[in-house]
């Protein structure tokens, strides 16, 4: 699942993954348990998160890589949430599946536009200060938030001021990555611009369009 910063990739992620079976595999999930860790290496990536750069290319595909190997030894099928970001990424993965003996992915692209994304990252919420942060998207999320002892607010790297920062360097890193896919023919782009139903309807249909598969695309705000 690709886009822009904040088009929605982890949320039409989380609904997909029990539709069709497969694990969510979120790379900014894994850096930020990683950051929320009292290790020298956890203060070196919540610094880096915190100043909205993107983490070193070669040390996000080190731990993709490794927590990828994890899920697959447990039989896992995954949907990669925002993974690769660059080119170097999306090398290194692609040699971890080729020597592994699997398969090319198929990348699904949220098509938006900058200003739809300011606008949806400075209202955006998530449960914060637990392993695993995730967005409040139903109303039945704040309820789990809650439960699970975290606190409801705005992620670190979705401040406004951040922004252009992030916009400038998916544009730099993530957008070739994107016409590479495109020119290799696994990449779909859907509109991303609607609403989390009106998304989330046109990813399942295009999945089963592309594998002949009659998965539901079930949306409920409860």
């Amino acid at each position: 699942m690709m886009g822009p910063p904040g088009a929605g990739k982890g949320t039409q992620t989380m609904l997909l993954s029990p539709e069709i079976g497969y694990t969510q595999f979120s790379t900014g999930d894994a850096m930020r348990r990683i950051a929320a860790k009292e290790t020298d290496f956890g203060h070196k990536i919540k610094g880096i998160m915190e100043s909205g750069e993107l983490c070193p290319p070669e040390l996000v595909a080190e731990i993709v890589i490794a927590a990828v190997r994890e899920h697959l030894e447990k039989g896992e099928k995954l949907i990669f949430d925002g993974t690769p970001r660059t080119m170097i990424e999306a090398k290194k993965v692609d040699e971890f599946f080729a020597a592994e003996g699997y398969g090319r992915p198929l990348a699904i692209y949220l098509d938006t536009d900058k200003a739809t994304m300011v606008d949806r990252n400075s209202k955006r919420k998530f449960c914060l200060g637990i392993e695993g942060d995730f967005p409040i998207i139903f109303r039945r999320d704040t309820q789990r938030c809650l439960d699970l002892g975290g606190t409801i607010g705005v992620r670190a790297d979705d401040d406004p001021s951040k922004f252009d920062t992030r916009w400038s360097q998916f544009m730099e890193l993530t957008w070739p990555v994107i016409e590479r896919y495109k020119q290799e023919g696994i990449l779909h782009a859907v509109e991303g611009k609607h609403d989390i139903a009106d998304v989330h309807r046109q990813i399942v249909q295009l999945i089963n369009w592309l594998y002949h598969t009659n998965y539901k695309h079930d949306y409920s705000e409860d």
